[in-house]
C-alpha cells in the first residue's frame, strides 16, 4: 500500500512555485468563463466576459437559476471555470496562493454561516491572533458594531452552533464584517439582504458607498431594485449568458 502510495505521488504533476504578488488594486477580468457543475452535463454559465476597474460597483441580476450564485463562487476561486479565465489584476486566479488571494477577497455567501468561536474570531476569519482594531473597523463599516455591543460579551461572545442565537440579520451583519475584515480589494456580496430590514438595506448601501470611495472593486448580486441605486454597471444573465452590460442606466433602459 505505501509503496503504491508513494509511486502514485512521484508521478504526479509537480505543482508550480507561485510568486508572492503585490497587494491587489483590484482589476478585475472575466474572459469566456463557461462552468459546468461537477456531475452535470448543461453549464450553468456559458461564455460569460466583462470587466471591472477599481471602484467600480457591478450589480449582478437576471432570473432565478440564471447563474448569479455560480459566477459569485467563480469570482472569489471557490469553483474554478472549465474554460476561460478570472484574472485579478491581470494575474488569473490560480496564480495566486491561496493565504494571499483570501486577504485580497471578502466574500458574503447567500447563506452565510457563523463558525463556533468569539464573534471577533469569526470577524477575523479565525485567524489565530486577529488584528483587532481591523475587526472593529469591519464590524463598523457593515453596520454591525452596534449590534455587537449590546451581546453579552461583546466581541468576546461565543457565536455559531455552540454560542448564542443570532437573528438572520444580526447574523448577516457580523457575516458582512468577516467579508470586509482586512480591507480586501475586491469584495463579492450575493444576495446581501435576505434577511436585512429597511435600516440593514440602509446600512449596506452605506458600506458600499463607502468601498467605492476607497477604490475597492465590489459585485453586488441583487434582486432588490432600491440597491441598484449605488452601482455603476449592471449585468443581466439570463440562462447562464450574459443577456447585456454596461452602465446601469443603459442596462436598465433596455
Amino acid at each position: 500500500g505505501a509503496r503504491a502510495l508513494t509511486e502514485l505521488f512521484g508521478k504526479a504533476p509537480a505543482v508550480p512555485a507561485r510568486q508572492p504578488l503585490p497587494r491587489a488594486q483590484g482589476r478585475l477580468a472575466v474572459e469566456g468563463v463557461t462552468y459546468v457543475p461537477a456531475g452535470g452535463d448543461a453549464p450553468l454559465l456559458r461564455g460569460v466576459s466583462f470587466a471591472l476597474q477599481p471602484g467600480e460597483v457591478l450589480g449582478v441580476i437576471g432570473p432565478s437559476g440564471a447563474g448569479k450564485s455560480t459566477l459569485a463562487h467563480l469570482l472569489v476561486g471557490a469553483w474554478r471555470p472549465q474554460r476561460g479565465s478570472i484574472r485579478l489584476d491581470g494575474a488569473p486566479l490560480e496564480r495566486w496562493d491561496d493565504d494571499e488571494l483570501g486577504r485580497q477577497l471578502g466574500f458574503l455567501p447567500q447563506y452565510p454561516s457563523l463558525f463556533s468561536g468569539t464573534c471577533a474570531e469569526n470577524i477575523a476569519r479565525m485567524a489565530e491572533r486577529p488584528d483587532h482594531e481591523a475587526v472593529v473597523a469591519a464590524a463598523q463599516l457593515a453596520g454591525a458594531h452596534e449590534t455587537i455591543l449590546r451581546l453579552p460579551r461583546g466581541y468576546e461572545t461565543p457565536l455559531g452552533p455552540q454560542g448564542i442565537r443570532l437573528s438572520g440579520g444580526e447574523q448577516q451583519r457580523v457575516a458582512l464584517a468577516r467579508a470586509l475584515y482586512g480591507d480586501p480589494a475586491l469584495v463579492v456580496l450575493d444576495e446581501p439582504d435576505a434577511h436585512a430590514d429597511a435600516a440593514g438595506a440602509q446600512l449596506l448601501q452605506r458600506a458600499i458607498l463607502e468601498l467605492k470611495r476607497r477604490g475597492r472593486t465590489v459585485v453586488l448580486v441583487t434582486h432588490n431594485p432600491v440597491h441598484l441605486r449605488v452601482v455603476d454597471l449592471l449585468l443581466f444573465l439570463r440562462g447562464g449568458e450574459v443577456a447585456a452590460f454596461g452602465p446601469r442606466d443603459e442596462v436598465q433602459a433596455r
